[in-house]
């Protein structure tokens, strides 16, 4: 008797102890954050003339190159005047997005020239993005505020 009741604590202590002990298996958890995807062509609904003599309209932005703290890809827009500009873009991630853009500027007769764009873009509720930016042409700066949304 005493060795059936050494028997049956021994083995009520070893499956007590299972459940003191992290014994079983675990499935990997992806702990990495997911990176929301820029790519593609982002464009602004306001197709005409721009509203101030200084603006840009019809902005678009096509995305082709994404990496987790930058975006790049090619940029056009219509400014005052009919100039039109036509260049590349970047972005870089900090929780909005710094926008670079430089290229050419045409339209202006016979001549072209190059531009620079500078802004800050703003990801908003409607997963569109409110585009805040200024710049400089031949023709003189360039200002205002565009949305632009994926198509």
């Amino acid at each position: 008797m005493t060795r059936w009741l050494n028997t049956l604590l021994l083995a009520g202590t070893v499956l007590l102890s299972q459940g003191c002990f992290d014994v079983g298996y675990k499935e990997a958890v992806n702990t990495s954050p997911s990176v929301q995807s820029w790519l593609g062509e982002w464009r602004s609904a306001n197709t005409g003339f721009p509203a101030s003599s200084q603006a840009c309209s019809d902005l678009a932005w096509n995305i082709t190159s994404q990496s987790a703290t930058a975006i790049e890809g090619v940029f056009e827009a219509t400014c005052t005047g009919g100039v039109k500009l036509t260049g590349t873009a970047s972005g870089v991630i900090d929780g909005n997005i710094q926008i670079t853009a430089a290229g050419t500027a045409s339209g202006l007769g016979s001549t072209s020239c190059n531009f620079t764009l500078s802004g800050t873009g703003v990801l908003q509720v409607d997963q569109s993005i409110r585009v805040d930016y200024t710049g400089q042409t031949c023709v003189g700066a360039i200002s205002g505020t565009e949305v632009i949304r994926r198509r």
